[in-house]
């Protein structure tokens, strides 16, 4: 459409719903399908071991943080399919409520080692509509009117920041007051195997820890929280099936506070931290090969003995492994672009690998090309409609500010917040990862707008052609329905 300079011209309008078309309900049917047997095979099948008592709790268990999230993510393609097929959003609550209830309540009665809670049921729910919402509103998202752009750029950079806050907190360590108990290569049941070898001594700071109760917890709760260093001199068995404690320090209720431990051939070590205050999976670090693989006398290291030791402070965990002739040792920076390790549905081993650089990259990259989309977008509408612009009130410096304003938000994420937490701060590669993050947005929004106008467009019209093929329909059988009543009265 043609602009003169004096021209009033609104924004366009985009629709706010997607129109359902038959391709795209054949698709949501596909995704449905697929999304129930993805539910089924996750939440149906037996568990060992015993689900806990309580069932009507909203934060359930240790991991109840990662149930949740697990929960949301289980449940959003069915709604994404849901919407695709049409269904109205009343419908689509009635249908996810249901369907978790009636899971729950398997589980419950029928199902062995399963956790049926109210808190499935709400999350579940949650899921199921977060899932529909992105589906149904599509285009306000992907083509956002500026002050709907305003509202996704600053939410999503609180969440940024939370993510960001909360990463830093779960690596924080969180040390409780209470009665502590050493534990030596102690049989600690289901979730434990027997350390194979011998403790000869165990330490922290220098001072003994016995296999018993400590006589002075605050102290040691201190020396913790102070970066202590806790050794242990063992005389190694074989490779270990599962996780073997070597040292362990518990708290009331066997909760537990310090543990170093052998895994297979690897030396783990873990501490408590905010993870668990949070329900997330708490950080545990691995230091590779560590233990002989075949038997002592064939190992290339030889020990009689190993002497273990292994330390959290400053934002940094170092472990090492030492005999008469040779030394393992890791230094792992703790960021809080590792936060991806506290949300799996398994248990991560933090081994400070390139890996896990990568993949750390990719999760700040991520996080940030929403913002950047958002943002781009925004300046992109600045550009187009000018009496939009000439009439808005510092609208002209806005895209500048926005630019600015997210720039400023990767330093409180990157820097300030883990500095809080006592963390490193992050390193080049993640500011780099965040700043590509941000290109990577705008240059998917020059690229993309133009191309989801035009379906939106098209999604529009086609809407409207629909409703004018059904008014002539609608409009005969009214007057059918009023020929027959006047016949019939006739009559």
């Amino acid at each position: 459409m043609c602009r003169t300079p004096g021209s009033t011209s609104r924004l366009p309008r985009t629709p706010m719903t997607v129109a359902s078309t038959p391709h795209l309900r054949r698709l949501g049917l596909v995704i449905t399908i697929a999304s129930l047997a993805a539910i089924a095979y996750a939440t149906l099948l037996p568990e060992p071991g015993q689900p806990p008592d309580a069932r009507f709790c909203l934060m359930c268990g240790s991991l109840a943080g990662v149930d949740a999230l697990l929960n949301v993510l289980l449940f959003l393609p069915f709604g994404v399919g849901l919407a695709l097929c049409g269904v109205r959003p009343k419908r689509l609550l009635l249908m996810v409520s249901v369907l978790s209830i009636l899971i729950e309540v398997a589980q419950f009665l029928i199902i062995s080692g399963r956790d049926a809670t109210i808190s499935d049921v709400l999350t579940n729910t949650l899921g199921g509509a977060l899932g529909f919402a992105a589906i149904r509103y599509v285009w306000s998202w992907l083509l956002p009117s500026p002050r709907t752009a305003m509202s996704l750029i600053a939410g999503w950079g609180a969440i940024w920041l939370l993510i960001q806050a909360a990463s830093g907190f779960a690596f924080a360590p969180s040390i409780p007051e209470s009665q502590y108990y050493g534990q030596l290569a102690r049989s600690l049941g289901k979730n434990f195997v027997v350390f194979p070898g011998r403790v000869l001594a165990a330490s922290l700071n220098g001072t003994v820890i016995p296999n018993a109760a400590l006589a002075d917890s605050h102290s040691v709760r201190q020396r913790l929280l102070g970066g202590a260093t806790v050794a242990t001199v063992v005389v190694p068995g074989e490779v270990t099936p599962g996780i073997a404690p070597i040292v362990r320090i518990a708290g009331a209720g066997q909760s537990q506070i310090i543990l170093l431990a052998q895994n297979g051939a690897d030396l783990l070590f873990t501490i408590r931290t905010g993870a668990a205050v949070l329900g997330l999976r708490s950080p545990v670090f691995a230091l590779p090969r560590v233990f002989p693989i075949g038997p002592v006398r064939d190992s290339a290291m030889l020990p009689d003995t190993l002497r273990l030791s292994a330390r959290y402070v400053s934002g940094e965990v170092r472990m090492n492994a030492q005999t008469d002739s040779a030394m393992n040792v890791s230094r792992v920076t703790l960021t809080a672009s590792l936060g991806w390790t506290f949300v799996l549905p398994f248990q991560w081993f933090i081994e400070g690998t390139p890996g896990e650089s990568v993949i750390s990259w990719i999760w700040i990259v991520a996080l940030t090309i929403p913002l950047g989309y958002w943002i781009s977008h925004l300046a992109r509408s600045y550009r187009s409609y000018r009496s939009y612009r000439d009439r808005a009130v510092g609208f002209q410096a806005l895209p500048t500010l926005l630019w600015i304003g997210s720039l400023a938000t990767l330093c409180v994420g990157l820097g300030l917040a883990p500095h809080f937490f006592g963390l490193s701060l992050a390193p080049v590669r993640e500011w780099l990862g965040s700043l590509a993050g941000l290109l990577l947005g705008a240059a998917l929004a020059a690229r993309l707008t133009p191309k989801l106008h035009r379906s939106s467009e098209n999604s529009s019209s086609t809407g409207s052609s629909n409703r004018v093929a059904e008014a002539p329909q609608s409009q005969a059988t009214a007057r059918l329905g009023r020929d027959v009543g006047r016949h019939g009265g006739a009559r």
